[in-house]
């Protein structure tokens, strides 16, 4: 079974039927039997801040609530993802943690945001792929887990 993470900018993609997004779900297979595809309960609250920033009317709500619907999100008080958040951003600051692998950490360090952290350790613990169009993961890729970055400008039609 194929476990997929989408980060906020997959899921606002998805709301505003984005061609590259479209794409993303189709080259991932993100609607088979075989993919169980989620996201993290942060970028669901990034997103609906997002809506809320941009006023976004009764169409555009209802279009983001049902697609919010087809995938599920993961809390953040499982204690696998609190151990992971921990250890990602100590690694991440340059500390030498229990790294997968026993990785060094990245030298200059990388620092990221509690958002991002929350994110990529929920991705960490769940085993899943993290789907993005943001590049502050690349970092955490085949270390913490495996990361593919969308490219919103070169995706084929």
């Amino acid at each position: 079974m194929r476990r997929f993470l989408l980060d906020t900018n997959i899921l606002l993609g998805l709301t505003r039927e984005a061609r590259w997004a479209r794409w993303t779900y189709t080259r991932f297979h993100l609607g088979d039997p075989d993919a169980i595809s989620f996201t993290s309960v942060v970028c669901k609250g990034e997103i609906l801040a997002i809506a809320e920033r941009n006023g976004w009317g009764p169409k555009k709500r209802t279009t983001l609530e049902r697609m919010l619907r087809e995938f599920p999100d993961l809390p953040i008080k499982d204690p696998n993802i609190l151990r992971a958040y921990a250890l990602i951003d100590a690694w991440s600051s340059g500390k030498s943690v229990p790294a997968p692998g026993e990785a060094p950490p990245p030298k200059p360090a990388m620092p990221m945001g509690k958002n991002d952290l929350w994110i990529a350790a929920t991705a960490h613990a769940s085993g899943a792929i993290l789907l993005s169009t943001d590049g502050d993961f690349e970092h955490l890729d085949g270390v913490w887990f495996r990361y593919e970055r969308i490219d919103q400008a070169a995706t084929p039609d």
